[in-house]
């Protein structure tokens, strides 16, 4: 079915209650401590109908029900690395918004990327094909990445960045899901409901992209309902969420964008053949 959504900022009363919120994770939010013994979010129900959109490219809705009983809605792109191509984009000190980038790159699906200070500068490291930016974190976060073996997601934790060749990577924090498809250590910050983006991967390799665009979910829960879908995560990374949080899917006949609230100075493309 030919689908096309357009997610404007005239959200009502939804709306103004994200305006009111910025990124809500800061670099306090690494102090770990023992997540809860038992989950409080789960998916309700599990919807296995993706749509494949373009090759290698699939899309599909998740209704995430969280601890409160309000159902939140998620919408999730899975790639398949042997088809696809991904490129890191960073305009540091200049961003745009996501549509202007979708304009400017034309990809099949775009992301916002990791988080940034008040200068548009990226936190932690960026490396695409005009150079290296920034420095890696250390002991905390995440990174997507692209090496001479294909795309991945890897957590900094359990997988340190000891400076090896990359064409591609962008790092945000904090990892949700730990490598092996178990749950992440929880921080400071982790109990505080926003917009949401991740990046992930599946046990069959295809990356995920998932964008809570409307909804408002704390990573606890986010992380709790991650584990509950059958989306089958190793590893998943909080991206920017709150204002940043933004999602297009550009193939064909289907157009659908979700955008971000800010300007944004990284973004992850995705390319279809």
């Amino acid at each position: 079915m030919i689908q096309n959504r357009i997610m404007t900022r005239g959200m009502g009363t939804v709306g103004a209650a994200l305006l009111l919120l910025g990124c809500t994770l800061t670099r306090s939010a690494v102090d770990i401590v023992l997540p809860p013994p038992s989950p409080t979010a789960t998916v309700a129900p599990r919807d296995e109908n993706w749509q494949t959109v373009a090759p290698g490219v699939e899309r599909r809705d998740l209704r995430l029900e969280v601890e409160s009983g309000f159902d939140v809605m998620a919408v999730a792109a899975r790639l398949d690395p042997a088809l696809v191509r991904f490129e890191v984009h960073y305009s540091p000190g200049a961003p745009y918004s996501l549509d202007e980038w979708r304009t400017m790159l034309q990809p099949t699906v775009v992301i916002n990327g990791g988080f940034f200070d008040e200068a548009n500068q990226a936190l932690g490291l960026v490396v695409n094909s005009q150079g290296v930016f920034g420095q890696s974190f250390s002991g905390f976060g995440g990174m997507f990445q692209v090496d001479a073996s294909g795309a991945r997601v890897r957590s900094l934790v359990s997988e340190p960045y000891q400076g090896e060749p990359l064409q591609q990577a962008i790092q945000s924090f904090p990892v949700l899901i730990e490598t092996g498809g178990v749950l992440a250590a929880q921080g400071d910050g982790f109990e505080v409901p926003s917009r949401r983006s991740v990046v992930g991967q599946d046990r069959a390799g295809r990356i995920i992209l998932l964008v809570v665009p409307l909804g408002l979910i704390s990573l606890a829960d986010l992380q709790h309902a991650l584990l509950a879908t059958d989306l089958d995560l190793a590893i998943a990374v909080a991206l920017d969420g709150g204002r940043s949080t933004g999602l297009a899917i550009s193939a064909g006949t289907h157009q659908e964008i979700y955008p971000a609230l800010d300007q944004l100075p990284s973004v992850i493309a995705v390319f279809a053949p």
